[in-house]
């Protein structure tokens, strides 16, 4: 398991790691390591392909985790506030 592991972290939002090198864990066992190259709009599901070229699904209703390496830049963001964009009136010119 991978808790106490400062090279990984698991995702919570798996909507944002379509593309990433990611190891599958359930209840502490890795199940899979690969590539994602599938996810859910809702992010649901993934699936992730193997070195070989085969294709797994996971759903995180089973329990799967998903954890990448830290030093993944592309999933290394937070957002500190709601970003809304807005113009007044005034800078429209009107």
């Amino acid at each position: 398991m991978y808790a106490k592991d400062s090279k990984r972290r698991r995702v919570d939002d798996w909507t944002s790691i379509d593309g990433a090198t990611a190891e599958i864990v359930q209840y502490g066992q890795t199940m899979a390591r690969g590539t994602i190259d599938g996810v859910t709009k809702d992010g649901a599901i993934v699936w992730v392909q193997d070195d070989t070229g085969r294709r797994k699904l996971f759903e995180r209703c089973e329990y799967f985790e998903v954890w990448v390496p830290r030093e993944d830049t592309g999933l290394n963001y937070r957002v500190s506030k709601p970003f809304t964009l807005w113009r007044s009136q005034a800078s429209l010119g009107q």
